[in-house]
């Protein structure tokens, strides 16, 4: 890897910088540009710029998942790695749809599954549906907005780190034939073990997803919603060493 994109989306509902939405900006102020140079990485910056305010939080949310595959789809272009910085989980429907819609492995790094639909919950948590929405599972004519989308087959989603989820979710999981390492009380002695034993043998390219509530509590709060039983950060280094010994990574969303 010697050029990357960074492409920023610091947008939670849709608003800038608000809650989780801060998170992006936080990243760039550490020195994330800086740290990938002296490695040498080359690196550009694409900001996604105002979202209007008036079209509503769905509208909004969509609009930067358009906005995203956009600037993915430019990234890929010019010869540029894809590392997509965002407040929340949706904007991996943009992320996807830029790349061309790749029907390869999605990994999911989580400590949820955002694999909600309306017809799930009562609470109306808009980012709670990032994961159904990409396999086409709910708001199927809006991601058809988004340009270059087509839904992810659900058995090509491997989730790692997820955890203390309700029956009723594990059934649909189950049933939709998706992947999971699970954290909580059904953690694994090595999540870098049992994630490599669930790759498919016969893929030489995946996507990677990162939300960082899926570390551990005990090593840092990554956000509200964090919980205890997650990977540590050497349990991700792993995963990520086990991932890249054998895949191509095609792009990488930081939510």
């Amino acid at each position: 890897m010697k050029s990357v994109e960074i492409i920023l989306a610091p947008y939670h509902g849709g608003v800038r910088e608000d809650r989780v939405g801060a998170g992006p900006i936080r990243l760039m102020e550490m020195g994330l540009a800086d740290d990938l140079k002296r490695v040498g990485v080359e690196t550009s910056l694409s900001d996604l710029g105002h979202i209007p305010e008036c079209d509503g939080e769905v509208g909004r949310a969509f609009e930067v998942k358009r906005r995203v595959a956009h600037a993915v789809s430019e990234a890929v272009r010019t010869g540029r790695f894809p590392l997509v910085l965002s407040g929340n989980c949706n904007v991996e429907v943009g992320t996807y749809a830029g790349l061309g819609s790749p029907d390869v492995p999605l990994i999911w790094f989580d400590g949820h599954t955002d694999f909600y639909t309306p017809e799930d919950i009562e609470h109306g948590y808009f980012d709670s549906m990032g994961a159904a929405t990409l396999t086409g599972q709910c708001w199927r004519r809006f991601a058809m907005t988004v340009p270059g989308f087509s839904p992810l087959e659900p058995h090509r989603l491997l989730y790692c780190g997820s955890r203390n989820l309700e029956g009723g979710l594990l059934h649909r999981l189950s049933a939709a034939a998706v992947s999971m390492v699970q954290g909580g009380r059904h953690r694994p002695q090595s999540f870098a073990d049992a994630l490599n034993s669930l790759l498919p043998i016969d893929t030489d390219a995946v996507l990677i997803h990162l939300d960082m509530d899926c570390i551990d509590t005990s090593e840092g709060m990554a956000n509200e919603y964090a919980e205890t039983g997650g990977l540590s950060g050497n349990d991700l280094l792993a995963c990520l060493d086990r991932i890249l010994a054998r895949c191509n990574v095609l792009g990488l969303t930081v939510a």
